[in-house]
């Protein structure tokens, strides 16, 4: 039977513009299964297992594509981002840089070349990246997203809070620019203005377990204890095994002098994490005169108790 490819990519086409990926899947293969070198409906199948999440068949199948032509810039670029999914770095930054040897104008290679640095800690040579990146195309509010990650890294936090700001303004529902403009707040201590954008991450994207728990030490620094247990309650409800939530709620409940239910939230942190053990055990510092916490201790005051930890994601 004769297939007419043009046809069949175009209805492919317009199947995965429509997000219909497993049927655009289907007519992809269908090509493939006749003309196995054809080089687009290669590259458009790696792109859609992309999608899907299975990058491991992505890589697989993009490499099959460049075996036919290795000289289009962004069948390297999407192979390095299916890198990146799989934390493959090194491997993924060596198909950047290859994609922008091809095309030295590539925004989006440098901005994906600036998270494959970054997942290598190389925050400098990342934050050129993406300055390059921003360059090349000024409204790119993911490469400005990846500067600030980038700054907070180098401990630049007030370049990184203008880069959270610049990202937000471009993107103004980016809940993730959001949390981590929270995070660089907190750390400088405007717990306020702190507070207000986890709120607007939460807004955004309220399953995020991790933008609840900061938002509940932000709370607990500035004292509102029950405001504090309540932002633990919901990071348990979207994460029942969340150790660290158990944990803090534990210290909230502390301080509201509920030393039973704080005894048995710790109980269930150390359960989920024994490492926690640890901290109940080393003393922090308090004023002269206050005593040691100690793991399983019974004498449990407010005030007297570990830090609780800021949780970041990246």
């Amino acid at each position: 039977m004769q297939v007419n490819v043009s046809k069949l990519l175009g209805q492919g086409l317009n199947l995965h513009r429509a997000g219909q990926l497993a049927q655009a899947e289907a007519v992809y293969r269908k090509i493939l299964k006749k003309y196995p070198k054809n080089f687009e409906a290669r590259t458009l199948l790696g792109a859609v297992c992309a999608q899907h999440g299975d990058s491991e068949e992505a890589i697989r199948q993009i490499d099959v594509a460049l075996r036919i032509n290795p000289n289009i810039a962004f069948v390297h670029d999407n192979r390095g981002s299916a890198l990146l999914n799989l934390n493959k770095f090194e491997e993924a930054l060596t198909s950047f840089d290859r994609a922008i040897a091809l095309k030295p104008d590539d925004a989006q290679a440098f901005q994906n070349r600036g998270g494959a640095l970054r997942g290598l800690e190389r925050f400098n040579e990342a934050l050129a990246s993406f300055d390059k990146a921003i360059a090349l195309r000024a409204d790119n509010a993911e490469a400005f997203f990846g500067r600030g990650i980038s700054l907070q890294k180098l401990s630049r936090q007030d370049e990184a809070l203008t880069s959270f700001d610049r990202a937000i303004a471009l993107k103004p529902h980016y809940a993730e620019a959001f949390y981590h403009r929270g995070i660089v707040l907190h750390q400088v201590k405007r717990l306020e203005e702190a507070l207000e954008s986890y709120d607007q991450a939460i807004a955004l994207k309220p399953d995020n377990t991790d933008t609840f728990s900061n938002r509940g030490i932000a709370l607990l620094e500035l004292k509102r204890f029950e405001e504090a247990l309540a932002s633990f309650d919901k990071a348990i409800a979207l994460k029942p095994n969340y150790s660290e939530a158990f944990f803090n709620r534990g210290v909230a409940l502390q301080e509201l002098k509920r030393f039973e239910e704080a005894l048995a939230s710790y109980d269930q942190a150390i359960a989920l994490k024994p490492d926690n053990a640890r901290r109940l055990q080393q003393p922090r510092r308090r004023p002269s005169g206050t005593q040691a916490l100690r793991g399983g201790a019974s004498k449990l005051r407010p005030g007297d108790h570990p830090q609780a930890e800021l949780r970041r994601r990246l």
